[in-house]
Protein backbone atom coordinates (compact mmCIF):
# COMPACT_ATOMS: atom_id res chain seq x y z
CA UNK A 1 0.00 0.00 0.00
CA UNK A 2 2.77 2.58 0.65
CA UNK A 3 4.66 1.46 -2.34
CA UNK A 4 1.29 2.88 -4.08
CA UNK A 5 1.31 6.17 -1.98
CA UNK A 6 4.96 6.42 -2.91
CA UNK A 7 4.34 6.64 -6.61
CA UNK A 8 1.37 9.55 -5.89
CA UNK A 9 3.66 11.77 -4.01
CA UNK A 10 6.71 11.42 -6.54
CA UNK A 11 3.71 12.18 -9.45
CA UNK A 12 2.76 15.40 -7.63
CA UNK A 13 6.13 16.49 -7.45
CA UNK A 14 7.03 15.67 -10.72
CA UNK A 15 3.70 17.47 -12.01
CA UNK A 16 4.81 20.30 -10.11
CA UNK A 17 8.44 20.92 -10.83
CA UNK A 18 7.49 20.73 -14.23
CA UNK A 19 4.44 23.89 -13.67
CA UNK A 20 7.13 25.87 -12.19
CA UNK A 21 9.70 25.25 -15.43
CA UNK A 22 6.55 26.30 -17.67
CA UNK A 23 5.56 29.36 -15.64
CA UNK A 24 8.97 30.81 -15.82
CA UNK A 25 8.59 30.13 -19.89
CA UNK A 26 4.99 31.13 -19.99
CA UNK A 27 6.31 34.59 -18.43
CA UNK A 28 9.19 34.56 -21.11
CA UNK A 29 6.97 33.85 -23.72
CA UNK A 30 4.59 36.99 -22.56
CA UNK A 31 7.02 39.49 -21.89
CA UNK A 32 8.58 38.56 -25.30
CA UNK A 33 4.77 39.10 -26.97
CA UNK A 34 4.75 42.49 -25.36
CA UNK A 35 7.72 43.41 -26.42
CA UNK A 36 6.95 42.41 -30.34
CA UNK A 37 3.82 44.07 -29.94
CA UNK A 38 5.30 47.25 -28.65
CA UNK A 39 7.73 47.44 -31.22
CA UNK A 40 5.22 46.47 -34.08
CA UNK A 41 3.28 49.98 -33.06
CA UNK A 42 6.46 51.96 -32.77
CA UNK A 43 7.46 50.72 -35.99
CA UNK A 44 4.36 51.46 -37.67
CA UNK A 45 3.96 54.64 -36.15
CA UNK A 46 7.62 55.06 -37.46
CA UNK A 47 6.67 54.83 -40.72
CA UNK A 48 3.53 57.12 -40.84
CA UNK A 49 5.89 59.64 -39.31
CA UNK A 50 8.37 59.71 -41.95
CA UNK A 51 5.85 59.56 -44.32
CA UNK A 52 3.99 62.82 -43.17
CA UNK A 53 7.72 64.35 -42.73
CA UNK A 54 8.41 63.61 -46.37
CA UNK A 55 5.01 65.13 -47.51
CA UNK A 56 5.75 68.37 -45.09
CA UNK A 57 9.64 68.18 -46.99
CA UNK A 58 7.67 68.04 -50.26
CA UNK A 59 5.26 70.98 -49.26
CA UNK A 60 7.92 73.23 -48.09
CA UNK A 61 10.20 72.54 -51.26
CA UNK A 62 7.08 73.89 -53.67
CA UNK A 63 6.34 76.77 -51.63
CA UNK A 64 9.91 77.12 -51.98
CA UNK A 65 10.74 76.58 -55.43
CA UNK A 66 7.45 79.05 -56.15
CA UNK A 67 9.02 81.39 -53.94
CA UNK A 68 12.05 81.67 -55.88
CA UNK A 69 10.59 81.35 -59.51
CA UNK A 70 8.30 84.12 -58.67
CA UNK A 71 10.87 86.71 -56.84
CA UNK A 72 7.77 87.58 -54.42
CA UNK A 73 8.08 88.68 -51.18
CA UNK A 74 4.17 88.04 -50.67
CA UNK A 75 3.38 88.11 -46.94
CA UNK A 76 0.96 84.85 -47.16
CA UNK A 77 3.51 82.97 -49.08
CA UNK A 78 6.33 84.15 -46.67
CA UNK A 79 3.78 83.18 -43.82
CA UNK A 80 2.99 79.90 -46.13
CA UNK A 81 6.63 78.85 -45.55
CA UNK A 82 6.92 79.37 -42.25
CA UNK A 83 4.08 77.25 -41.57
CA UNK A 84 5.28 74.58 -43.43
CA UNK A 85 8.89 74.87 -41.86
CA UNK A 86 7.04 74.55 -38.07
CA UNK A 87 5.19 71.71 -39.47
CA UNK A 88 7.89 69.71 -40.94
CA UNK A 89 10.25 70.08 -37.61
CA UNK A 90 7.68 68.96 -35.51
CA UNK A 91 7.40 65.78 -37.63
CA UNK A 92 10.78 65.49 -37.61
CA UNK A 93 11.08 65.83 -33.74
CA UNK A 94 8.18 63.49 -33.12
CA UNK A 95 10.25 60.37 -36.06
CA UNK A 96 13.12 60.88 -34.03
CA UNK A 97 10.90 60.27 -30.59
CA UNK A 98 10.00 57.40 -31.86
CA UNK A 99 12.87 56.46 -32.83
CA UNK A 100 14.51 57.04 -29.13
CA UNK A 101 11.56 55.02 -27.97
CA UNK A 102 12.19 52.19 -30.36
CA UNK A 103 16.14 52.39 -29.16
CA UNK A 104 15.42 52.28 -25.59
CA UNK A 105 13.09 49.16 -25.93
CA UNK A 106 15.97 47.65 -27.89
CA UNK A 107 18.23 48.14 -25.18
CA UNK A 108 15.75 47.30 -22.36
CA UNK A 109 14.70 43.81 -23.77
CA UNK A 110 17.99 42.64 -25.63
CA UNK A 111 16.83 39.21 -25.64
CA UNK A 112 13.37 39.58 -26.10
CA UNK A 113 14.80 41.66 -29.41
CA UNK A 114 17.55 38.83 -30.55
CA UNK A 115 14.66 36.33 -30.38
CA UNK A 116 11.78 38.36 -32.09
CA UNK A 117 14.45 38.97 -34.76
CA UNK A 118 15.92 35.20 -34.62
CA UNK A 119 12.43 34.08 -35.27
CA UNK A 120 11.46 36.41 -37.95
CA UNK A 121 14.73 36.01 -40.31
CA UNK A 122 13.51 32.26 -39.81
CA UNK A 123 10.27 32.48 -41.16
CA UNK A 124 11.57 34.90 -43.88
CA UNK A 125 13.70 31.98 -45.44
CA UNK A 126 10.81 29.57 -44.50
CA UNK A 127 12.63 27.57 -41.40
CA UNK A 128 11.20 26.98 -37.86
CA UNK A 129 13.48 27.58 -34.92
CA UNK A 130 14.49 24.53 -33.43
CA UNK A 131 11.95 25.40 -30.21
CA UNK A 132 8.91 25.67 -31.79
CA UNK A 133 9.00 22.14 -33.60
CA UNK A 134 6.93 21.18 -36.79
CA UNK A 135 3.53 22.06 -36.97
Amino acid sequence: MSMGFDSIVFAIIGFSASFIFCVSNLKRWQKQQITEEKLSHISKALENAEERVLRFQERHDRILSQVCSFYLANKELVEALEGARAAMNEAMEFAANLRRMQTNIIINYPDEVDAIMLYRSNEDSGRRPASQGPT
